[in-house]
């Protein structure tokens, strides 16, 4: 860099040997620094003592940022009572000071400012040749100083900008996090537009996407669809995550100028590309965003990871609108942490069986196969109807109505069980219209397939438990609920007295045009009381 002041003539040929000197002395005293991969701190101590020998200069001070990015001033000889600091954001130039003549010039490297150099001489050297003189000591010392801080000032600044990203990713809302790490990319390096197009880690042949202009959202899959996007999904599907026909540009660059680079994020071990990051520019991106790009990238790869094996783990219980939600609450580990809370509670277990089992079918594995039909529609319907999949015993699925958020009334729990055991019912009975199923009851002597439901409203403590973290619920209104559908005879469904008080105060009409028998008790075995229920008719 040359100095920001005028140099009159040119220098004599002992002084440009006496800078020769000066700079490979320099040259090799950094080169070492950069081989021993020291610190700034050790840097300017190698470099500093020697400058002063060369230069017959009486001090230097540096300021610039440091490993951490804060400013900070390193010194080196006498300067006095004065912390020299303040003195090298004064003008450049040579001026007096009370203990000699002081030349200063700024550190920068294209134009980019790293911070401000100077040195402090014995005696007045304020003439033109003298001043003339130190000020190329000093333009000599800065020039080796200039490459070596923007080097380490560009790994810091790198390094600093990976660190802020991966925090910003750790954000528990995962969009969220992403919309804060691109947005502090965009605030470093140039970055016209951004991509990211990753797979439904519960639905794998589902794609979402968001789409960022200078940092900021532009469009994403869930609530601010992207048209252009839309039709490339629904024509290329999951196969946009790997290889498909056509350029970068004809894929993802229509009415967005150049496409520059595509960086695939990859799995864990399986090989299969859990996403891609898209850039698009009107020109190329530099080397350094784009190495950012790619750091990114790797930190991207392990929170997808994370954030799918959460969604994978939370899809055992909830419906996937359920699933969004929770995710986009910073707090939603609040929802699942265990409490106390009135819940609807359903139990449907398929009427006889086990004698189905026994003589209806022709190994365990068509046992597993029809278990596994007629459960996954089961759960859909309690999902349907805004509940929670708690578990499979046996044959018995049992649904909670209430969790995760419990914004519903108690009267709304006990409507939406009520609604799931009607769906259940009508489902069930309804698979016997097929010829298969219709065979399997003439071979066992049943009139049909059929489930028996029994529906609650009670207190239980309900949340995550176990080393598996399951979402379940305890409490001896469950008991009392397993107990009743126990009772339940072919395509029957018992309510509890109290979900059939809930259901008393509804204002539905297709609630209000059910029909009860009267309230039958039966004492059942290990509960202290007898159960006090109704038999839908």
């Amino acid at each position: 860099m040359k100095a920001s002041y005028p140099l009159p003539a040119e220098p004599s040929l002992e002084e440009l040997r006496s800078l020769r000197h000066l700079q490979r002395a320099m040259d090799d005293l950094l080169e070492e620094s950069i081989k021993q991969r020291e610190s700034l701190t050790q840097t300017f101590n190698r470099c500093f003592p020697r400058v002063l020998a060369l230069t017959g200069a009486r001090a230097i001070a540096l300021t610039t940022r440091n490993e951490e990015l804060a400013e900070q001033t390193w010194t080196e000889g006498d300067w006095g009572e004065r912390h020299p600091g303040p003195l090298l954001e004064e003008n450049a130039g040579v001026r007096l000071h009370e203990l000699g003549t002081l030349v200063t010039q700024a550190l920068d490297v294209v134009g980019t400012r790293l911070g401000s150099i100077g040195m402090l001489f014995p005696g007045e050297l304020t003439g033109v040749q003298e001043s003339a003189r130190i000020a190329r000591m000093l333009e000599t010392v800065a020039e080796l100083l200039d490459t070596v801080l923007c080097l380490v000032h560009t790994a810091v600044e790198k390094h600093h900008l990976i660190v802020q990203c991966n925090q910003h990713l750790a954000n528990p809302v995962f969009e969220m996090g992403m919309d804060q790490a691109v947005l502090a990319l965009a605030q470093r390096v140039r970055l016209p537009g951004f991509l990211l197009l990753y797979r439904d880690a519960v639905r794998p042949q589902v794609l979402h996407y968001r789409t960022w202009r200078h940092g900021h959202l532009e469009y994403e899959s869930a609530e601010r669809r992207g048209p252009h996007l839309d039709r490339l999904i629904q024509k290329h599907g999951p196969e946009l995550l790997n290889r498909v026909e056509g350029s970068p540009r004809q894929l993802f660059g229509q009415a967005r100028g150049r496409t520059s680079e595509v960086v695939l994020i990859s799995g864990a071990s399986s090989g299969e590309h859990l996403g891609k990051i898209v850039l698009w520019s009107d020109e190329d991106l530099s080397a350094y965003t784009m190495e950012i790009v790619r750091l990114l990238a790797s930190g991207l790869s392990q929170r997808l990871l994370d954030y799918n094996r959460e969604r994978i783990h939370l899809s055992q219980f909830f419906h996937n609108r359920a699933i969004d939600e929770l995710l986009r609450d910073p707090a939603y580990a609040n929802h699942l942490r265990p409490q106390d809370q009135e819940l609807g509670i359903l139990f449907a277990d398929i009427n006889s069986f086990t004698r189905i089992c026994e003589h209806g079918f022709d190994s365990p594995k068509s046992i597993g196969r029809f278990v596994d039909e007629w459960s996954a529609r089961v759960v859909d319907f309690i999902w349907e109807h805004g509940g929670v999949f708690d578990k499979m015993v046996g044959d018995c699925v049992i649904g909670l109505f209430g969790p995760p958020f419990f914004e519903t009334s108690r009267v709304q729990r006990a409507e939406a069980a009520m609604r799931a055991a009607l769906d259940i019912q009508e489902y069930t009975a309804s698979l016997s219209a097929r010829d298969e199923v219709l065979a399997l009851c003439q071979r066992v002597q049943l009139p049909g397939l059929g489930v028996a439901v029994g529906v609650n409203l009670a207190h239980a403590h309900c949340g995550l438990f176990g080393p598996n973290r399951n979402y379940t619920a305890f409490s001896t209104g469950m008991n009392q609920t397993a107990r009743l559908q126990s009772l339940g005879g072919f395509r029957e469904t018992l309510l509890m007295e109290r979900a059939r008080q809930a259901l008393g105060e509804s204002q539905e009409s297709w609630v209000q045009g059910l029909r009860f028998s009267k309230l039958v008790e039966t004492p059942v075995k290990n509960v202290g009381q007898p159960l006090r229920y109704y038999k839908l008719l």
